[in-house]
């Protein structure tokens, strides 16, 4: 690296995390929970199948050991992404005379819009054997309910509360309709808008003829706005940190190992692991994230090329992202254990001041999440190149985090895509410059859960004054979830040469 690369790559980081951080105002990707597919248009054009393969500089942000087979690069990215999701609530049934929290019957769209995705990588070649570089890339998750309504302690004497909100976060619909101020007098919008930045610098080297490891420290940054929880805040032991206020940050960081080996024998192999990203507290929503720390998860990606013929690779992949390893998204949301240990004790006692921190409320270490678990997603792409031009085609499975009876996490960020079908082209203008185009469609997955909260009965728990029986039952409204995302991405190379 020359000493005019020394002095200009630090200006070149600063100018691109900003921009990055302006264009992220909001975004929404086909992503495997928060995890995209893959990095880059190369990868995504294979619908996330790549992690034996260096194709260009974008390929370091998840494989740095891809670096020591690039020499001098840079890649620039741009993604645009066009999601549809929401939800459909049905009635309840006749036989549910009593219910903790009804969602009105209704279609209500939630993830909607067009965003753009940034990401840029640079790979500088020092020697034959070592390169070194740097890149940034984005995710995240955005899910906004604008519409809709709910009843909360239906059938209840004197709690009764019917309010605007998807989740009862507005104001009452009529004065008299919450004689103890359930509803949230907050927000109506119900969703989180979480953006995500990864910034690194890799290094890797060639131990061997045809095989390189590599490792990049990461910094990770994220920002949050949590909205239209405000009925949930009774129901949280950090009632003034819950919701509606505005967007909070969190920074923090980890690392990233890998290798890539080509046997010389038409069959190459990768691996890569990103630690789990430790990250400080939202401060401002301790009241709904557990421990007020959303760390990123752990994951694991394992790639096998094979070159077919002449031109022609097919690419196999495996990717674990392990969600349940972090808290705040593996808790799941309990109905029967909520409603005894949290909804109705602070129901009734709704007017107290100082009321006592209770174990199953939000915010409690072992209190309701998002209902995540760990996922293994299955990758399988093809590359086909003649002259200047190549092609790309993938598909990928096994995305869904959200693991089944989990409808309230569902309706507030139905992050529940499964598959990907993707493809792909480039073309090589010159030596030096490389155009790139991928699409990629996270198929349209819909999936079907009772709202057990709608349908209650009287029961007699331990004495209490005061319970019910929040189980399966035939009256249960249901809830229909929905997310599908078309998304384009542009890539522009410049190869600059060996050294």
């Amino acid at each position: 690296m020359t000493g005019t690369g020394r002095r200009t790559w630090l200006p070149q980081l600063g100018q691109a995390v900003g921009v990055s951080l302006l264009w992220l105002a909001g975004d929404v990707l086909a992503s495997n929970g928060m995890s995209a597919p893959g990095t880059g248009a190369v990868q995504l054009g294979m619908a996330g199948a790549g992690t034996a393969l260096a194709a260009d500089a974008s390929a370091t942000l998840r494989n740095p050991a891809a670096g020591a087979w690039l020499g001098n690069s840079r890649t620039a990215e741009l993604g645009i992404a066009i999601p549809d999701g929401g939800y459909r609530a049905g009635p309840r049934g006749d036989n549910a005379p009593l219910g903790l929290l009804d969602v009105t019957p209704g279609r209500v769209t939630s993830v909607t819009g067009v965003f753009p995705i940034p990401s840029f990588a640079r790979n500088w070649q020092l020697n034959d054997r070592t390169a070194v570089g740097w890149g940034f890339s984005a995710s995240g998750l955005k899910a906004l309910s604008k519409a809709g309504s709910a009843t909360l302690a239906r059938g209840v004497p004197i709690f009764e509360a019917r309010c605007d909100g998807t989740f009862g976060g507005g104001q009452p619909l009529s004065a008299r309709t919450d004689l103890t101020q359930l509803c949230g007098a907050g927000a109506t919008t119900l969703g989180v808008d979480l953006t995500q930045l990864l910034v690194s610098a890799h290094w890797a080297r060639m131990v061997l003829p045809g095989l390189s490891v590599g490792i990049a420290p990461v910094i990770a940054g994220q920002r949050i706005e949590l909205k239209g929880l405000g009925a949930f805040a009774t129901f949280s032991n950090f009632q003034d940190q819950t919701t509606d206020r505005g967007f909070d940050y969190a920074y923090g960081g980890g690392a990233r190992i890998g290798v890539l080996w080509d046997t010389g024998y038409g069959i190459g192999f990768g691996a890569a692991y990103q630690t789990r990203l430790y990250q400080t507290d939202f401060d401002k929503y301790r009241g709904a994230i557990i421990g007020g720390s959303l760390d990123f998860a752990p994951t694991l990606n394992l790639g096998m090329q094979v070159h077919l013929r002449d031109g022609h690779r097919l690419f196999v992949d495996y990717e674990q992202v392990r969600y349940g390893d972090v808290r705040p998204l593996a808790n799941k949301v309990e109905p029967q254990r909520f409603t005894d240990g949290c909804f109705v004790p602070r129901m009734i006692s709704r007017n107290l001041p100082n009321p006592p921190a209770l174990g199953a409320c939000l915010g409690a270490h072992d209190g309701p999440g998002f209902g995540w678990d760990t996922i293994n997603v299955y990758k399988i792409g093809y590359q086909g190149s003649r002259n200047r031009l190549s092609w790309r085609a993938g598909y990928s499975w096994g995305g869904n985090p959200v693991v089944p009876d989990q409808v309230l996490p569902k309706i507030f960020a139905p992050a529940i895509t499964d598959r990907h079908a993707a493809l792909g082209l480039s073309w090589r203008f010159s030596s030096q410059l490389e155009l790139g185009w991928a699409l990629i469609y996270a198929i349209k997955n819909t999936t079907r859960e009772p709202n057990t909260l709608s349908s209650a009965s009287l029961t007699l728990f331990q004495g209490e004054p005061l319970s019910f029986d929040v189980g399966k039952d035939p009256a249960d409204q249901t809830v229909d979830t929905h997310i599908s995302v078309w998304q384009s991405q542009f890539s522009m190379t410049w190869h600059l040469g060996h050294r």
